[in-house]
This record gives C-alpha cells, structure tokens and sequence, in this order.
C-alpha cells in the first residue's frame, strides 16, 4: 500500500489528467459544431446531430476501452493508449475545416454534417473518449484504498465537463473568436497526451502486485443487468436532446442554449458519482412526479416561456433518478469498463433515436413527451409496492379513448379557456397525481396527456404537418377559419385570408402598417427594379411587388417552397409574383453568387427557432449584402425575438461598417381580434447614404439607430449571445 502523501499525489494526478480530459471533450462538442452551424442555416438539427455524432464516437471510445481493458497486459494497455494520444496530437491538430463546405441545400444535410464532423474531429474525440475509462481501470491497478471503487473519478471527471460548458458562453465565447479557441483546444490536447504519458508510467511504477481477475462470458443472468444500465442511460440521453431541441426552437439555435441542458446533464453525474452523493436520491424520487405534474398542466396550456423553465427541471430531475439508479446499481471494478460500455451505448442509442430514428417516424417533436413519459415508467416502484394491475393500462387506456372521442367530434372544449378549463386542468392533476405510486400506471397517463395537449390547447385545425432537418412545418386553419397559417414549430411564418377579395392582403409581420410595409409604401415614389428577400415563409411580402420588378428569394428549406407554391394552402406568389425566382440553399452561401450591385431592395427575414441565425447578422453577412446592394439601395432586417435584443448588435454592426441604420419611431398599437391579420414585429433599416433613408425618417417617423459605447461587432468568428439577452 502507498504513503498517504504518495496517494494523494497519485489521486491529484489522475483527477487532474481526467479533468484535463473532459474539459477537452466537452469544449469541442460547441466550439465544433459553431463552425459548422452557418453551413446548415443555423438550424437546431444541427446541435441534435452532432450530438449524435459525439455520443456515437464515446461509444466507440468505450468499446476500444473496454477492449484494451480486457486484453490483460497492463503494460501494452498504456503503451497503446499513449501511441494512440500521441497521434491524435501529431497527425490530427489543429482541426481543419473544409472551406464552405455543406449548403444547407444538401439532398441529405444530416449525412453531408455526419462527414464533416468525422473528417474533422472523428479521431481526436475518439482518442479523448476512451482515455476517462481506461484512467479510472489503470488507477484500479494501484496499491491505492480507494483502488477498488474508482468511480469518484468519475465525479472528478464530469467536474472538468462542467467547467468547460461554463466556460465557452461566459468566458471564451465573448472573448475570443473560433480560430484562437481552435488553437488553444489543440495545444491542450497535446498537454493531455503528457499527463496520460506520466499516468502511465506512474501507474507502472505503482502498480499492485495482483492481477485483477478475468471477467470472462457474460453470464445469461447478467443480460438483463445490462439492459437496465443501457435504457437508464438511454432516457436521459434522449431528454437532454429532446429539451435542446425545445430551448433552441424557442429561442435560438446557439452554443449558450445548447450548453445549459448539457450541464444540467453532466451535473447529474457529478452528483450521484461522488464519493458522498449531495443530493438524496429519495429527494429526486419524491419531486419527479411534482415536476411532471405541473409540466403537463402548463404545456397543455401552451404557455411557453414559464414551460421551457419547467422542462429544465423536470429534466434535470429525471436524469438524477436516472443516473442515481446508475450509480446504485454499479458493479465491482472488474467490470467497470463494461458499465461505462453499456452506459455509452444508453447514451448513444438516445443520440440515434432522436437524430435520426424520430425524425423518420414522426412528423412532429413526439419523440420528447415518450420520453419523458419513459423516464417516470423507470422510476423505481415504492417498497412494498403491488405488481402491475389491470388498471395500470385501464386508466391510460380510457384517457386516451376520452381523447380520440372529442377529436371524432372535432370538439375542442378546453381550447378557449375560461372555467372548462379549470375544470379540466383540476381533473388533469388530481388523476396524475393518483397514479404517481405506480410507475408503470403514471409513465402511461403521462404519456397520453402530453401527446393529446396540442389538439386540447389549440382551437386551430392542422390541415398538413411535415418535417424535414430544419424542423417541423404545419399548415393550420385558424379557428375563425379566416386563414391559413404556416407555422415552424411555434414561430408564424405567414398567414393568408381564405377570401378571394383579400387573398392578397399582406398579413402577420408584413400587413401594410407594419416596418416592412412603411419601407414599401415610401419606396412607391422611387424606381425600385430588383429585389431579394433571403427568406420566403408563405410568400407574403410577394405581395408588394409591383409590374416590372424582378423579385428573387432565397429559401434554405425546400418543405418551405413547397408549402408556399401549393395554392391549396397559401398562393401569395401565385397571385402576386408568378415569374419569382427561388433560389434555394443557405442564404449567405446563395446570395454570394449573385451579381454585385444588382438590388435596390434587400429584405433579410430569415428565422430559424424564433430568431434571425447569427451568420446573416455579422460583418461579413452585412459586407455581403453591401456589396449585392445598388449605390441608393436600402437594406431591411427582421429582427423580432422575444428573448435577444438584437438591435444594438446591427447598430454595431452598421457603425462598423460606416453606413446608416434606423429602427421605427414608435411600436403599433394592433386590435385584438386581428391574431394573423396583423402582428407585432421588429425591424432595422440599412443604407449607404442618409438620403436613402429619408423618407422613412419624414414620412414615418423612423430614428436613427446608435451603437452601444465599446461594443465590438459580431463577425464569423466571434459572437455573444448572452450580451443580447434581454
């Protein structure tokens, strides 16, 4: 056995080399998957799919860990492991980007970001994954106390995991552009490869003199041990993609939205894996249902902002059920590489369902409410509890028939609120809570509450649903059934009124008063001969197009086109731009190809979640944009988002670039009863010259818009999200 100084030494090595680790391995995943997010048109999918990518290749590093591990010859393990460092470091870095490479305009994006990903990291997050399981097995080998329970490393471990994801949106992130960090995470990497060289060679030095017994074939009974490890890591998995997914929709697709639901996750593993667990796991078990509960109340409301704070909680708290049965259920040293395996496998398995499985098979997010409703079936029964009963499948069974009932009758009772509603929401808890003893009985009804709230909550009829990588479009009939509305996700993308007589009335954010409409009423009285708005929803500015002009959009999604030239649904260009041209693509990488100088108007209303993507609003973006612009010709950005105030970055943006920009004077006061007709919106004018603007200014009031003192313009390199939170 070694001193007691000797073993702290060896415990402070091992903790620092595996911190050292997992700070890499987790500031790559955004730092990566940032660069790439431009190419693909900023769309959520892409954090899914890369998150898929990186659980993948852990899975793989496991698999070679648990190899290596088996294999015996604690000698060639370290001398395998360090050659394998040793080349991810001087063959593989810094990481090399294919220049404008993927379009967004891809037959398959998924697959076109897979190969980037793999050609540009797919060996070093390799090399970095396997390295925190072959760690804690060498440290097993140590005539060490703690040798044979290594799994506080573990803890230690997720520590530098959280570090890092704390790190990129508050420090790195706002500081240093993607270039710097690529750099920096490289010369890191090479520092690993030292310290896993000194692991080894003092693990060699302080190795036991037993040999660890072989584990040998799994037995038949170990199997369903097995199977229990991989779905409770599965659950969580999934959940962690599945609240990203809501985040970024909701907000944006961008790294601090990305990282929250990520730490939250890794926080989970910290805290059951420690030495003395923190947290009770009788504390998670007992809030859960609660949790759950009061999630299933308010998204049956569809009240959005107070919900996405629930889903971080109820997912937070179900990964600690899910990761605390983990933690008790782990087995002895000698099979540590074969949990951690099979924990890769839950874990990979979830990246797959969700990026890949879930896509194919459903037309909307229903792969998150299953999955929340998996996590409270794996709840672990009270003591003393009764075995699953008929009822157990009668309660869920006649709740969901209730459902299919009101939907035969095309009734919608609770979609209007008032006291129905309460009713039913009374009704909603006091049953849940009733079943939350019984996993198997309450993972069930919380499954068919969660799937039926948005025909409850909507009065709106979905006349088509698809899904493609950029997310999921419907088409839906307002209530009144005045309109038809595109929707992504939650965001309005257009509406259009069913009668003839004002089927070409510009509505939602376009309707005649709003800042796009005051920019096209002024420019009445001037030549205007192309315009290019990159961006199409359902074609409704089309609609401003006057005799002789050549109008062209640009489109990243080819289910938006299609939505928006079926006359079923929407004719907006049918009626008002027949001849438009579509370009379709990612619109920076698009509208590059365009000639110089060719638009007098360029509308940038490009929305992926509910906010404009930060590639089309930096200095290269804007230098674009001037350079496709006419000498008089004005520039106007969508801006609306209930979350980032995105006007002092233009402001910025336009003061960088020495040109003028304006926002409107005053916001509208909109009647209630127009929901589609006329909506609330948020845009910023453009121009080389002052006089360009000037109608604008005397006829609508709009006012120049000042830059912040010392802030520093978004670039491709470099952006902060947090800085525009409101």
């Amino acid at each position: 056995m070694t001193s007691p100084a000797a073993a702290r030494a060896l415990t402070l090595l091992f903790a620092l080399t595996l911190l050292v680790s997992a700070c890499l391995l987790f500031w790559v995943q955004p730092l990566i998957t940032k660069q790439f997010l431009p190419r693909f048109g900023g769309s959520p999918a892409v954090w899914t799919t890369a998150s898929m990518f990186f659980q993948v290749l852990l899975l793989a590093g496991y698999c070679y860990a648990h190899a290596l591990a088996r294999a015996g010859n604690f000698r060639r393990q370290m001398l395998v492991h360090v050659a394998v460092l040793a080349g991810m470091a001087l063959l593989t870095l810094p990481i090399r980007l294919a220049p404008e490479a993927g379009s967004g305009g891809d037959v398959v994006p998924a697959l076109s970001l897979l190969a980037l990903l793999t050609a540009a990291l797919g060996l070093p997050f390799f090399a970095l994954a396997a390295t925190a399981p072959l760690l804690q097995r060498w440290f097993s080998r140590l005539r060490h106390a703690r040798a044979a329970d290594p799994y506080f490393l573990y803890a230690a471990s997720n520590l530098g995991s959280l570090g890092a994801l704390i790190a990129f949106p508050f420090l790195l992130e706002p500081r240093y552009g993607l270039a710097d960090q690529n750099l920096a995470w490289s010369a890191g990497c090479a520092v690993l490869a030292l310290l896993v060289a000194l692991c080894a060679a003092v693990a060699w030095r302080w190795r036991s003199a037993e040999t660890a017994p072989a584990t040998g074939l799994p037995a038949a009974s170990v199997w369903p041990e097995r199977l229990r490890w991989i779905v409770l890591a599965f659950a969580p998995s999934s959940l962690l993609l599945g609240v990203t997914q809501y985040a970024s929709a909701e907000i944006a697709a961008v790294p601090l939205l990305w990282l929250i639901p990520l730490f939250l996750y890794l926080l989970t593993f910290v805290l059951v894996f420690a030495a003395r667990p923190p947290v009770p796991q009788r504390w998670m078990l007992r809030l859960q249902p609660w949790l759950v509960i009061l999630l299933a109340l308010v998204w049956t409301l569809n009240n959005h902002l107070p919900v996405l704070l629930v889903h971080l909680a109820v997912f937070f708290v179900s990964a600690m059920v899910c990761h605390g049965e983990l933690a008790r259920t782990r087995p002895a040293v000698t099979r540590l590489t074969e949990f951690y395996l099979c924990m890769a496998v839950g874990g990979a398995l979830g990246g797959i369902f969700n990026a890949v499985v879930a896509p194919l098979a459903f037309d909307a997010l229903y792969e998150y409410p299953l999955v929340i409703a998996l996590a409270c079936l794996l709840r672990p029964p009270p003591a003393g509890a009764a075995r699953a009963a008929a009822g157990d499948w009668l309660w869920p069974l006649g709740l969901a028939a209730a459902y299919a009932a009101l939907a035969a009758l095309n009734l919608r009772p609770f979609a209007y609120g008032g006291w129905g509603t309460a009713l039913y929401l009374e009704f909603l808890g006091v049953a849940l809570y009733l079943c939350h003893r019984r996993p198997l009985r309450f993972g069930l009804m919380v499954a068919v509450v969660l799937l039926a709230a948005p025909y409850v909550h909507s009065p709106d009829t979905v006349l088509a649903r698809e899904r493609s990588f950029f997310g999921v479009h419907a088409v839906v009939q307002e209530h009144t059934g005045k309109l038809h509305v595109l929707m992504h996700g939650v965001t309005v993308h257009g509406a259009q009124y069913r009668d003839p007589e004002k089927r070409r009335e510009t509505t939602t954010y376009y309707h005649r008063d709003s800042p796009v409409g005051q920019l096209f009423q002024v420019l009445q009285s001037r030549p205007v001969a192309a315009v290019a708005a990159i961006g199409l929803g359902a074609g409704t500015i089309a609609c401003y197009r006057r005799p002789g002009q050549d109008w062209t959009f640009f489109e990243l999604d080819p289910l938006v086109v299609r939505f928006a030239r079926d006359t079923r649904y929407f004719s907006f260009l049918a009626d008002c731009a027949p001849d438009a041209r579509i370009v379709l693509g990612d619109g920076r990488l698009t509208f590059a190809a365009e000639p110089d100088g060719r638009y007098d108007v360029i509308v940038v209303d490009t929305f992926s979640s509910d906010a404009i993507p930060v590639h089309m609003i930096t200095r290269e973006a804007l230098a674009l944009y001037l350079r496709k612009l006419a000498p008089d010709g004005i520039i106007i950005f969508h801006i609306s988002n209930q979350y980032l105030d995105l006007a002092p970055v233009l402001a910025t943006l336009a003061a960088d670039a020495g040109v003028h920009a304006l926002q409107p004077g005053q916001r509208m006061t909109l009647p209630p009863e127009d929901r589609f007709g006329a909506m609330e919106s948020l845009w910023v004018a453009v121009a080389r010259r002052r006089e360009s603007l000037r109608p604008l200014i005397d006829e609508e009031g709009w006012l120049p818009l000042t830059a912040p003192p010392h802030a520093r313009p978004w670039t491709d390199d470099y952006s902060n999200l947090p800085g525009a939170l409101k």
